[in-house]
């Protein structure tokens, strides 16, 4: 039962390194070691139904939006377990990796209750990565006046690597992280098409003047960053003023990276991972002019969403990277110090589940998405030790 079983913590063996940017990265690996913890982790049910949920977002009343990969979004209602339908969302290309993905709320949600739904737009031919905004009604039951503010503006004709995961900054700038399609990875190296990116727009889709290739000359003018391949998880810290993002690697070679402006992030150049089949796709980890990462994991663990941990529940978290993983099954710590990474641990991995997504809620509690069907909506909770 979800309730009833602890979270094991599982430290690393492998040694801390300094990488190339003189950032300190981790590699998975080792049989690791046991945590010790006063207290009993777990998972709780918040609510259930849910069709291989992507993205989560909690309305100021207490209700929450669950964005849902094959073509639905819930509505959540405080004090309720199942979520009812909200209409007026567009129509995705459910295909492959498509579907809607993730859904944020805008930074002003209170005064204009604005809402941004990522999906993928197009056919099985031509398609690529869209971003919804619409008024959510009153009830919470339908989007409004809905229309595509952003989309990808390099089309492929695959079905996998979307990204799609959006996170807005305090300038109330939105980023969107987009794949490399698969099947395109070498375009990932020009910031002069989509493909491997990460945009910044503003909230209505036009483009902020201070992004890095904002005239054009170099690069698309909402590219942020590029040289990924597949992104789909993007975290701040506030008081470092840190951006982070994390993103499937091949067979391997998964990566958190610290995001800069105009960066190249290295996919396909430089990596720590082989192609699916086993073949190499780069002898080179790294290369001049590219950035290392500040973690990676071989093998890989596929990771899938990110937050930074800024609340009081879990105190000895505070200030941490939490990555849901996959393949993995199972959610990573990342410790940090003052921007470092001190170690690894890892949690719920005896649940045998492929964990989408992570966020934190208002209360300060951590959410939990699992990738399936009819899945659940988890909190992590915490059970004082009785001992002594």
């Amino acid at each position: 039962m979800i309730r009833s079983l602890a979270a094991s913590f599982l430290m690393t063996a492998s040694m801390l390194a300094l990488t190339g940017c003189g950032q300190t990265g981790t590699q998975l690996g080792g049989a690791g070691e046991m945590e010790p913890a006063s207290d009993t982790i777990f998972l709780s049910e918040v609510a259930s139904g849910f069709d291989f949920p992507w993205g989560i977002a909690f309305l100021p009343e207490g209700g929450f939006l669950v964005s849902e990969r094959e073509g639905q979004v819930s509505y959540v209602a405080p004090g309720e377990t199942s979520g009812r339908p909200v209409s007026g969302a567009p129509k995705a290309l459910i295909e492959g990796q498509g579907g809607y993905l993730d859904i944020a709320l805008d930074p002003e949600f209170s005064q204009n209750r604005f809402v941004y739904l990522s999906y993928s737009k197009g056919s099985g031919s031509e398609n690529s990565t869209a971003v919804l905004k619409a008024r959510l009604s009153d009830d919470n039951l339908s989007f409004e006046a809905g229309e595509d503010i952003f989309i990808a503006p390099t089309k492929r004709a695959t079905s996998a690597h979307y990204g799609g995961r959006l996170m807005f900054l305090p300038d109330s700038t939105l980023l969107v992280s987009l794949g490399d399609g698969y099947r395109y990875m070498d375009d990932a190296q020009s910031p002069e098409n989509s493909h491997g990116t990460i945009f910044r727009i503003n909230s209505d889709g036009s483009i902020p003047d201070d992004n890095p290739f904002a005239d054009g000359e170099n690069g698309l003018p909402g590219v942020y960053s590029y040289g990924h391949r597949n992104v789909q998880g993007l975290a701040y810290d506030p008081d470092s003023d840190t951006i982070y993002a994390h993103e499937h690697g091949p067979r391997g070679g998964d990566e958190v990276n610290i995001l800069e402006p105009g960066a190249n992030y290295g996919w396909p150049v430089i990596t720590y991972g082989v192609d699916y089949d086993g073949s190499i796709i780069s002898r080179k980890t790294e290369a001049p002019g590219m950035e290392q990462p500040i973690v990676k994991w071989v093998p890989s663990i596929a990771p899938s969403g990110m937050v930074f941990y800024t609340g009081d529940k879990y105190p000895e978290w505070t200030g941490d990277l939490l990555v849901t993983a996959l393949a993995g099954q199972k959610i990573q710590r990342i410790d940090l110090e003052k921007g470092r990474v001190k170690g690894e641990y890892w949690l719920f991995d005896e649940e045998g589940m492929r964990f989408r997504h992570i966020a934190q809620g208002p209360d300060g509690y951590l959410y939990v998405l699992v990738d399936n069907i009819d899945a659940p909506v988890l909190r992590i909770e915490r059970e004082p030790s009785r001992a002594g």
